[in-house]
């Protein structure tokens, strides 16, 4: 596959550096690699084409002051996430479910494969572990707590102030911003910060993920977001499997009708709050006669990072 050209030209005009020849590993997420994708013109279809990609920056930002950790970009049906490498790393040994999946996919959902990647990916058992237990349930719970947390009163609110925010500056600069910036923005924008500290809360809490018109609707419809109940049944069931077997399933061989169901509307919020109990209690359960380590192996992830850098810049061993 061949990397899309809006990715490339976006990233270069908002990083000052080309996507290419840094890219490690360029994958399809989302729906596609879970193979729980419904095509635009189905009416409840609200997937995006998800990637996500790490890169290894200039040689620059690891010698020098500036450091680059992550870019994303979101442009009609491209919703994309980069990260360098060391925060890729990270993000892995705290068994952050979005990034383990990466090193997961079938071959056919790489857009891009580096050298370096397969080595990353051949070692992958250095991050299994127990520890991903916590992690998946964390996600898990956090999608629950979204669902169960929506209001319509709460969504015209956001929507309110989200179109207040636009007409000033970009929404992500606001959502970025420590707390001095924020001062800044309430100053330059002509905005009360009370306003910007409450629009931050709310996004946070609720409303993190992107949400098009479409999917908006559809919360609307159904009184809770079907897209987000999908992830949560699905977070559960892929972190009971990783737990037991040692094998993260991205690809839904045996339930993805019945997620696509969700997606659809197919259930109520009940139904969902009920399915969802069993396998919070399955991941627990899973631990017990688990095959993974109990913590991932931080000291073989240092030298992996260390030997990859030194791989894909070109350096020789110290």
């Amino acid at each position: 596959m061949i990397v899309d050209a809006r990715i490339i030209k976006a990233f270069e005009e908002q990083n000052g550096f080309p996507l290419e020849p840094n890219l490690v590993v360029l994958g399809l997420m989302g729906s596609h690699s879970h193979g729980t994708y419904l095509p635009p013109e189905e009416p409840n279809a609200v997937d995006d084409v998800d990637l996500m990609g790490f890169v290894v920056p200039p040689i620059e930002y690891h010698l020098g002051l500036p450091r680059w950790q992550h870019w994303t970009f979101q442009f009609e049906e491209l919703d994309v996430v980069v990260y360098s490498l060391e925060k890729a790393v990270r993000l892995l040994l705290k068994s952050n479910p979005n990034i383990v999946g990466l090193l997961w996919l079938r071959d056919a959902e790489y857009v891009h494969r580096h050298a370096s990647f397969t080595e990353l990916r051949m070692q992958r058992d250095i991050f299994s572990s127990q520890a991903a237990a916590e992690a998946f349930a964390g996600y898990a719970a956090d999608q629950l707590k979204r669902m169960e947390a929506f209001d319509l009163e709460r969504m015209a609110e956001y929507e309110s102030l989200t179109s207040i925010i636009r007409t000033r500056g970009p929404v992500n600069e606001l959502l970025e911003a420590d707390a001095q910036k924020i001062k800044h923005i309430a100053s330059h924008w002509h905005l009360d910060i009370e306003m910007l500290t409450r629009f931050r809360k709310i996004h946070r809490e609720h409303f993190s993920g992107y949400m098009g018109e479409k999917r908006k609707a559809m919360v609307r419809k159904y009184q809770y977001d079907v897209k987000n109940a999908a992830h949560l049944i699905r977070l559960l069931r892929m972190g009971a499997e990783f737990i037991e077997t040692g094998e993260l399933r991205v690809f839904r061989t045996t339930d993805a009708d019945e997620l696509k169901v969700i997606k659809r509307g197919g259930w109520t919020l009940d139904q969902v709050k009920a399915e969802a109990e069993r396998p919070f209690h399955v991941v627990e359960l899973a631990k017990n006669r688990s095959p993974l380590k109990a913590e991932p192996d931080a000291s073989a992830a240092n030298r992996l990072l260390i030997g990859l850098h030194r791989q894909f810049l070109g350096l020789s061993k110290i």
